[in-house]
């Protein structure tokens, strides 16, 4: 009887020593695989980090852009390729617009001191 109560407790270690090793293994396999995917989140946001520092520099240069091409000299070389001259005052036409539900009186002017409002 103390043979078999031998046998039955070397069984119970082994079973146990199996068991601490399986969850050792699936343990360290766990790690090994959030690893790789912790790997794989980090590369996926170095390229997004690449492409928006991209993507900041094609604004920034297309804002420069526009504001080359939209300044007053860009402009008037343009005008003056075309034929055409800077208005004088002369040339400057005010649009008296009366609105139907009041007795206001809106100016709109091609002058750049800022007319165009309520009178």
């Amino acid at each position: 009887m103390a043979a078999r109560r031998k046998g039955a407790r070397r069984l119970g270690y082994r079973v146990a020593l199996v068991a601490g090793i399986a969850a050792v293994a699936g343990g360290m396999l766990r790690s090994v695989e959030r690893g790789s995917q912790a790997r794989a989140a980090s590369e996926r946001l170095t390229e997004i980090d690449r492409r928006t520092v991209e993507a900041r520099a094609r604004l920034t240069e297309a804002m420069r852009r526009v504001d080359s091409l939209s300044s007053r000299d860009r402009i008037l070389h343009a005008a003056a390729d075309l034929g055409l001259h800077p208005p004088s005052d002369a040339d400057i036409s005010f649009l008296r617009l009366r609105s139907a539900d009041s007795d206001t009186v809106r100016v709109a002017s091609a002058r750049p001191s800022g007319g165009g409002g309520t009178r």
